[in-house]
């Protein structure tokens, strides 16, 4: 009886879990830019483990005090929580500037919700086994698939709001944070069977995520040519001695009262050294879309020290005034972080 009852258990979380982990897999393959690592992803499905774990224990003591009964926590209390502390992570990639794109914000929530699922099925494998292999199944793959649609929607909204306010504040994670309660708390209403939930979830949101891939390379297509076009210009008026003649060296020229001569010195450095990393980043992008293999550059990492020092020299005020030039968004940024962890991984 023992081997059958473990043989049905294995079973269950093998068809419960192994598709979310499939799926998140074929996000990786259908990533054409390939802009997140396997390490990252991984460290990303570890997370949400770790997350899982947390809040089984906040869910049973609050079971235990009686605070609310089971079917209300479930229902109301829980996706909270749940949802809260599975944003948490993505959210601090997105305000590190660890993700750039709806694209690697969308895996990485995926991935966050995909590890939770694999404890939260496991666990609750036992309670499923008395209807069935193939409902329970079914419950446990429409779970693991809300957990990982709903991270990834939240984080997908939060990079877009965040690129259109400009903002990475708190408010700037409230709508997808408020869409990933609401989807998780109507997959937990008991005024639908469990099935039916779980079948609805597995259709939708997969067509969800693949518009959110299709939308997402279409901006960054764009971003990519309007970008690199701009800082290939630029370098081009810096090795041809035209920099002098052109508005850029015009609106230079305006900070000579403002700044010291070795201070603008730096600034130009610092506008140069930018230019030169920020066109290698886009490079990179483009030989990975196209099948090309990335070769680590030795110079690299001096490079990256050498921007900090110049950075440092600059100040926050020498920043601030090459902005309208070199401009500090988000995926500038994220570019320089996608060239730092080259770095470190070479």
């Amino acid at each position: 009886m023992f081997p059958h009852a473990l043989r049905l258990v294995l079973a269950q979380g093998s068809v419960s879990v192994l598709p979310v982990l499939l799926f998140l897999s074929a996000l990786e393959l259908i990533d054409t830019y390939k802009l997140l690592t396997l390490g990252r992803v991984l460290r990303s499905v570890g997370v949400g483990c770790g997350v899982a774990v947390v809040c089984y224990g906040i869910n049973t003591a609050v079971y235990a005090s009686g605070i609310a009964s089971p079917g209300v926590w479930a229902r109301s209390g829980a996706p909270v929580i749940e949802e809260i502390a599975k944003a948490l992570y993505v959210a601090w990639l997105l305000r590190s500037s660890r993700v750039g794109f709806m694209v690697d914000t969308a895996v990485s929530g995926f991935a966050v919700g995909a590890g939770f699922a694999v404890l939260e099925n496991l666990t609750y494998i036992p309670d499923l086994s008395a209807s069935g292999l193939i409902a329970s199944a079914i419950r446990g793959m429409g779970t693991a698939m809300m957990h990982g649609g709903a991270t990834a929607i939240f984080g997908t909204v939060s990079a877009n709001v965040s690129e259109l306010r400009g903002s990475r504040s708190t408010v700037t994670f409230l709508p997808g944070l408020a869409m990933a309660i609401v989807i998780h708390e109507l997959y937990n209403q008991p005024w639908w069977r469990p099935v039916m939930a779980a079948v609805v979830i597995l259709v939708t949101l997969p067509v969800v995520i693949a518009f959110i891939f299709w939308r997402s390379e279409k901006v960054l297509e764009k971003w990519l040519g309007m970008k690199l076009d701009k800082d290939i210009d630029l370098l081009q008026m810096i090795a041809t001695g035209k920099f002098g003649e052109s508005h850029v060296g015009s609106y230079m020229r305006s900070l000579d009262n403002t700044f010291t001569p070795e201070i603008l010195g730096d600034m130009l450095s610092y506008i140069h050294l930018s230019l030169e990393l920020s066109a290698r980043a886009k490079g990179d992008l483009l030989r990975r879309e196209m099948g090309f293999p990335v070769t680590r550059d030795p110079e690299l990492p001096g490079q990256l020290k050498e921007l900090k020092f110049l950075e440092s020299q600059i100040g926050r005020a020498g920043k601030m005034a090459l902005g309208p030039l070199l401009g500090q968004s988000r995926r500038d940024i994220w570019e320089l972080q996608q060239l730092a962890e080259k770095t470190e991984l070479g």
